[in-house]
């Protein structure tokens, strides 16, 4: 069985968060076969695995990227993400349990640190192009990259008294940590849907703040340029130049409102429900286990009953 997740240009948090999460949750689980592919933390419900026999789904999301997945009896879908991607399958809404980054803590992966700093942690893209390092620094508050190590990056949430996060495994990681949280909208509206996925699994309601893009390459991402695959290559290409346009105006801005959001009420889930969903997560994490131990028949796909 293959340990599936996203890679991009660089490294991003909810995605990498696979590479250390299922070896501890499921040891001896993982053997390298390609003709089984594990799908757990990550917007993957689409059809990019249609070469995969069989296709293991532990908490992924539909984002919106690719069209969805045909399911059939190589799919068996222990639960998704939340009940949105859920009704998007033609699932139960009942299968939506939630993110399995939710699991971190019970993986037993972070310390338990001083809660001393106020973190933000951008989406990898608004990373990449803006100019966060420089607008967290002026403003006062810790920037944590989400294209480091994940383990280093869960260390650096959980000694934060309060994490501002336009990445949504930061809001989620956070959380499961009982590190309060304010939800930044992501800068790119297609990342949105997947906030309002994971929070109907908990029954939240997301007061998010804004922030407005740091830097002329990240507002250029935004435009009708980057709506075609010739023009985000061309802005990709161009970066090193559009960087200085107007670099003063989009840094005090950002600075100035990354003050401001900091401000805000931050959140928490409700701890019962997040029990809850932790809960389910784990029992249908040990009923995938004996599943895949068994030997597989040709039965049609049948998804594993929720509410264990």
């Amino acid at each position: 069985m293959i340990l599936y997740r996203w890679q991009g240009s660089a490294p991003n948090f909810g995605d990498e968060l696979n590479t250390v999460l299922w070896p501890r949750l499921l040891p001896d689980f993982f053997d390298d076969d390609p003709a089984t592919r594990f799908l757990g933390i990550g917007s993957v419900l689409d059809r990019r695995h249609a070469d995969a026999n069989l296709k293991l789904v532990a908490g992924s999301g539909y984002g919106g990227y690719l069209q969805p997945p045909l399911l059939d009896r190589r799919w068996h879908i222990a639960w998704v993400r939340g009940p949105r991607t859920a009704r998007m399958l033609a699932l139960p809404d009942a299968l939506g349990f939630g993110d399995p980054a939710s699991l971190l803590p019970c993986a037993g992966l972070v310390p338990n640190l001083p809660r001393l700093r106020v973190g933000f942690m951008p989406h990898f893209e608004s990373a990449a192009r803006g100019a966060w390092d420089a607008a967290a620094r002026a403003a006062g508050i810790v920037l944590i990259d989400p294209r480091g190590d994940p383990l280093a990056i869960a260390a650096a949430i959980a000694s934060c008294h309060v994490l501002l996060s336009e990445a949504l495994h930061g809001a989620i990681v956070a959380d499961a940590l009982g590190v309060p949280w304010i939800a930044i909208e992501p800068l790119s509206a297609i990342h949105r849907p997947k906030w309002q996925d994971w929070a109907d699994s908990l029954g939240l309601i997301i007061r998010f703040q804004h922030l407005p893009a740091s830097s002329m390459p990240e507002r250029a991402r935004l435009s009708h340029l980057a709506a075609f695959h010739a023009g985000r290559g061309f802005l990709d290409r161009h970066v090193d130049r559009l960087r200085p346009v107007r670099a003063d105006w989009f840094l005090d801005r950002a600075i100035q409102a990354l003050r401001r959001a900091a401000l805000a009420e931050p959140q928490l889930s409700d701890r019962r429900a997040l029990d809850r969903c932790q809960n389910r997560m784990l029992e249908q994490l040990r009923q995938l286990r004996q599943i895949h131990l068994r030997p597989r028949g040709g039965s049609d796909y049948q998804p594993v009953p929720p509410g264990l």
